[in-house]
């Protein structure tokens, strides 16, 4: 708009009537647009920086040396005549000269894959810290990271395809003795999966999951607890429409007097601090979370729709609902134990209206035309059972 009104001025003599009324037109959005008001860090001018001095013994009424900024000794000096500003700071910071940096961020990327950095407490590097279960392979990928430029995709691809996450993650009696966290790394990867790929996993596989992107935070379906906030009706929670409700976890609405309880079960921080590193436990609570939770009851609703449109007899839905949530085909005896839970569930069902429409179509909504619901409701069950099990949940 600024350009189009530059041009119309730059005319110089503006003579025809449209042109006017678009150039008062323009001048006008101008004045009503407002300010903006968001703050932009940046450097104060040199004369009107703070100046700091070293508190003596903690005492800010006994004042010091000025203080000036700098790096930490130990290390490598900033390169050059740079000034000590925030630029030369990050530059120093990836640095070939830095040791610590490619460590820190090759530990991380190695916690993400296999459960577990080399240094397990990758939020702690120094004296107060774990030492690394493997320096030479940490100090190794920290140079492959300087080599490749800082190629997280290429380094991802390193880790990958490395003989130790090829490995079977089968657990043997002796290994779980001798090594039970994998310390040693003498099998693959096998841990749960975070809070919120949980939830976005329960959701995909039920093709429910929103893939809309950017935009305001959400506010997915969570338990009643039958409050209201305590600073007033405004901060209740009220569950957003549509396929909002489905995105994924990174878009809930984050709040750190009353954080979202589905991911808060499954150890996600409640932003009060920050958090580095989280530490996965295992409590009852998650499972019944992935039981109850309404977000996991719909998901297996929509799962059970799905698996019953997959195929005509009751083994072929089965081996679809494996796939879906597993990835791979099942074994004999697992579509038998399936069955058999598919046919009790329909058994206790068949005399209970009530318990059958709740299964069907809440919160899901009504059942589709053609399907029998106590069918449905009896798949939902299957489809619950498949949502819970540990395969689903574990990377493995």
């Amino acid at each position: 708009m600024k350009e189009r009104l530059s041009e119309l001025l730059s005319i110089g003599c503006v003579t025809s009537q449209p042109t006017q009324l678009q150039l008062a037109s323009l001048k006008k959005q101008l004045e009503e647009m407002k300010p903006v008001s968001v703050p932009i860090m940046r450097e104060l001018a040199e004369g009107k920086r703070r100046m700091t001095k070293v508190q003596l013994r903690g005492n800010y009424l006994s004042l010091g040396e000025d203080v000036t900024a700098g790096t930490p000794g130990a290390f490598h000096s900033i390169v050059g005549d740079t000034k000590p500003d925030r630029l030369a700071l990050a530059k120093w910071l990836i640095d070939e000269n830095n040791a610590l940096t490619p460590r820190v961020i090759a530990n991380r990327y190695w916690e993400q894959i296999f459960g577990v950095g080399i240094v397990r407490t990758s939020e702690e590097f120094g004296s107060q810290g774990e030492p690394p279960s493997h320096p030479e392979l940490l100090d190794w990928l920290a140079t492959e990271l300087l080599r490749s430029k800082w190629d997280m995709k290429q380094f991802v691809k390193l880790l990958v395809t490395s003989a130790a996450y090829k490995q079977a993650s089968k657990l043997s009696p002796e290994l779980a003795e001798r090594d039970p966290e994998n310390r040693l790394l003498a099998r693959g990867p096998r841990f749960r999966m975070s809070a919120e790929m949980i939830r976005d996993q329960a959701l995909a596989v039920s093709g429910l999951l929103s893939s809309k992107m950017y935009g305001a935070s959400v506010k997915p379906p969570r338990p009643s607890a039958g409050l209201s906030a305590a600073f007033g009706g405004g901060l209740d929670w009220a569950t957003s429409a549509g396929e909002d409700k489905f995105r994924r976890a990174l878009y809930t609405e984050a709040r750190r007097t009353s954080p979202y309880p589905s991911t808060s079960t499954f150890d996600a921080p409640s932003r009060e601090i920050c958090t580095l590193r989280r530490v996965r436990t295992n409590t009852p609570l998650q499972a019944l979370v992935t039981l109850n939770d309404p977000v996991y009851v719909e998901a297996a609703q929509a799962l059970a729709r799905r698996m019953n449109a997959a195929g005509a007899t009751a083994p072929e839905k089965i081996r679809a609902g494996f796939k879906m949530c597993l990835a791979r085909e099942p074994q004999e005896t697992e579509v038998a134990r399936i069955l058999k839970l598919h046919n009790e569930a329909r058994k206790a069902l068949a005399n209970d209206a009530k318990k059958v429409n709740e299964l069907a179509t809440n919160p899901i909504g009504p059942v589709p035309a053609g399907v029998d619901a106590t069918e449905l409701a009896a798949w939902t069950t299957v489809a619950n059972v498949l949502l819970n099990l540990d395969e689903t949940m574990m990377k493995r």
